[in-house]
């Protein structure tokens, strides 16, 4: 259809529209008219308009009178309604004939080129923003579908401006203004309230979040708030995954994240691959320098992931848009990467046997002697048997070396070559789930504070939760149940005690397992915690007030942070109370090493935790069993790279467990206390290569509390794998 047909099929509609609105006024009338004498030509069938498109055009026409009605026009008709006028001519125009839109579009896309060009530059920001929805539209193409009837198009035109005003926000957020983040995540929440099923909105939401934790100071808080927007962009692009506005927020925010942290370079992939392909379908959905950079993104994160072929295959397409590519070259070493990652695969691949399955499992239970076994036994298994999964169990077992280290050197080396190799080869094998299972559990067993790789192992786990809900065999149910307690804990590390709980309570629904469930009873006790009044609680007896400091150390113990701040100030009234007093001195001084322990920054924690350890080494003046439990408890948990403190521990655990076999009548700790002080004292013997200590102990463990859960792990380390 010719451009003449389209002016004057264009110019039908508006006088349509204008004489179904009584509200319309004669400057409108006029201009109609006026413009009328140019739409008097040949073809005058083409102005003809289908019911079906004049049904819609009356549908619209009401809802733009009911704006009216409420806003009574005097001179003109406001800018806003002229913009949805303007919206609807274009929205019937494209019914009538498809396609046509896109030129409208492609004119106003060359106009404002110019100006877009620099958004599209690169940052150092989590996020690049490329346009505003009034450029990035959606079609109705094979591929893209056309904008949800909750988005703009069908908001009022307040709603419309306030997202404008959002967008924007964002965009000066992006550039480094981190108050335009905070009052762009309000407006979009606002928003989101207003119009709950605006998937636009929500994606907005989600990337403004993120912007959030680049701005953060604590570190906690970057991977907390990254987390957060990337689970809202996931959903978005879950219940849409057409939307192209969402695949360029999440693609960016994908893309700038850290990988060793993230591991969301593949998600970047995905989202640019998508938006090259959805371009080359309709070139109206981006611009050309929007365009490149996603060209110039997706080469350089497939040359992260070594994935050299595609990255080629981009490459030429970058070097076809006025040769702007051909200074982008692709590694010249990729092509050597990926012809040793084919012939690595294509050995013998035979997957763990279950002598090697055992071994793996007695290094991941054990101490150095099992972990070293292990080592010699894969290292020799891989040489003929090079699936996969035998190498990320090889790895997982290097990694332990560091965990047993005491060198620092060491432990700090081990666990992150171990980390690399893992990652690449989940980057080589993403969908493997026995991977994403190994790489979850090792994530959780670092110290955050070092390695922050919660986040990898709440990747890992929901993959993995993912894949269940759809094939329900590939996980037994004991594991099921495990994996969702890891996804709280993980959440727990990253602060999202929300989405912890949500994780942890969905387990309780599954009928999990006692030991499980006792688990989970752990942490719903800890987080129903209440703030205890101190100024109240110091008013009571000297017994009644430590009884109560007592159960707030034991709380903070099991991992409530609140409890351990309340536990130091307790006992901080304490020791000024009685100074002399060495139940004061010894508990005051393990809620610093607490409070440590809890720190986010990991300057803090060696701080505290050194201050704990110069009071609690002479803070004891008798011999208390008590006293002496709670002190070596400490030690044993502490890195023995760092502080070296086993032997201290041992000393400390050594003397509690003569004092409790000797007073059986009156025993010095509960028995509870005796089996884990077993379970531990007989590791401690382990780290230190006193073997038949470590055998003996556990023997002894073994016969006074059988049915223990600490039974059970010296039962697997001896030879009998997990199910």
């Amino acid at each position: 259809m010719g451009s003449y047909k389209k002016s004057q099929l264009r110019q039908q509609i508006l006088t349509t529209l204008s004489k179904s609105n009584p509200y319309s006024m004669k400057e409108n009338a006029a201009v109609s008219k006026s413009d009328k004498k140019q739409t008097q030509v040949k073809n005058q069938d083409a102005a003809f308009i289908p019911a079906t498109v004049q049904k819609h055009a009356q549908e619209r026409v009401i809802e733009l009178i009911e704006k009216v009605v409420k806003e009574p026009i005097d001179v003109s008709v406001p800018v806003h309604l002229q913009e949805d006028i303007q919206t609807l001519v274009l929205e019937l125009l494209e019914l009538i004939v498809p396609g046509s839109a896109q030129e409208q579009n492609d004119s106003e896309k060359t106009q404002s080129k110019s100006s877009n060009s620099t958004k599209s530059k690169k940052n150092k920001n989590y996020t690049n923003s490329f346009s505003t929805s009034n450029q990035v539209k959606e079609k109705q193409t094979e591929n893209l579908h056309f904008q949800p009837k909750s988005t703009p198009s069908k908001a009022t035109s307040s709603q419309n401006g306030a997202l404008r005003d959002a967008i924007k926000l964002h965009e000066e957020g992006i550039k480094g203004n981190k108050q335009s983040v905070k009052n762009a995540i309000s407006a979009f929440k606002d928003l989101a309230k207003q119009q709950k099923n605006n998937l636009e909105i929500k994606a907005y939401l989600g990337s403004a979040t993120t912007l959030l934790g680049r701005d953060a100071s604590s570190v906690t808080d970057k991977m907390k708030y990254a987390l957060e927007g990337l689970k809202i962009l996931d959903g978005v692009v879950q219940e849409a995954p057409n939307l192209v506005i969402a695949r360029v927020l999440r693609g960016n925010v994908s893309y700038r994240l850290p990988e060793m942290y993230f591991q969301r370079t593949s998600t970047a992939i995905e989202d640019f691959s998508f938006l090259v392909s959805a371009y080359e379908k309709d070139s109206s959905i981006l611009n050309e320098d929007e365009y490149v950079d996603i060209l110039k993104n997706v080469i350089d994160a497939c040359k992260r992931t070594n994935q050299s072929e595609k990255a080629s295959m981009f490459q030429s397409k970058l070097k076809n848009i006025n040769n702007v590519g051909s200074n982008v070259p692709v590694n010249a070493n990729n092509s050597n990467e990926a012809s040793s990652k084919t012939s690595k695969t294509e050995g013998k691949a035979n997957g763990l046997t279950d002598e090697a399955i055992l071994m793996h499992q007695k290094a991941l239970n054990g101490g150095p002697t099992e972990v070293q076994r292990a080592i010699d036994f894969f290292e020799s298994f891989v040489l003929t048997n090079t699936a996969p999964e035998v190498e990320m169990a090889y790895l997982d077992v290097q990694s332990m070396l560091g965990r047993d280290s005491n060198s620092t050197f060491e432990m700090f080396g081990s666990a992150i070559k171990s980390m690399k190799a893992m990652d690449r080869l989940i980057n080589e094998n993403p969908a493997n789930p026995q991977l994403r299972l190994v790489r979850a559990k090792h994530s959780l067993r670092l110290p955050e504070n070092f390695f922050r790789r919660s986040a990898i192992a709440v990747s890992d786990i929901e993959f993995l939760l993912t894949e269940y809900d759809k094939e329900p065999d590939s996980l037994n149910e004991e594991t099921y149940q495990q994996l969702l307690f890891d996804l709280g804990c993980a959440y727990e590390k990253l602060e999202m005690i929300e989405e912890a709980k949500e994780a942890w309570n969905k387990l309780s629904q599954t009928s999990p397992s006692n030991g499980i469930q006792q688990l989970v009873n752990e942490k719903q006790e800890q987080y129903s915690y209440k703030q205890k009044k101190l100024r109240v609680l110091s008013q009571a007896t000297k017994d009644k007030f430590y009884a109560e400091a007592k159960e707030l150390h034991a709380l903070g113990a099991k991992g409530n942070k609140l409890a351990a701040k309340q536990s130091l100030e307790a006992w901080g009234k304490a020791q000024q109370a009685y100074p002399d007093c060495e139940v004061a001195n010894t508990y005051f001084a393990a809620s610093i090493a607490l409070v440590g322990k809890y720190a986010s920054d990991p300057q803090e924690m060696f701080g505290e935790t050194m201050k704990a350890l110069k009071l609690l080494k002479t803070s004891i003046k008798t011999d208390n069993p008590e006293l002496k439990f709670l002190r070596g408890s400490i030690y044993s948990v502490l890195p023995e790279g760092f502080f070296h403190s086993s032997n201290l521990a041992i000393r400390d655990f050594s003397g509690v467990r003569t004092a409790f076999e000797r007073h059986h009548e009156n025993p010095p700790i509960s028995k509870d206390q005796y089996v884990k002080l077993l379970f531990d004292l007989g590791h401690l013997y382990k780290r230190t290569h006193l073997l038949d200590k470590a055998e003996k102990t556990f023997k002894k463990l073994v016969k006074v509390a059988p049915s223990s859960k600490y039974a059970q792990l010296i039962e697997r380390q001896e030879g009998n794998p997990e199910t």
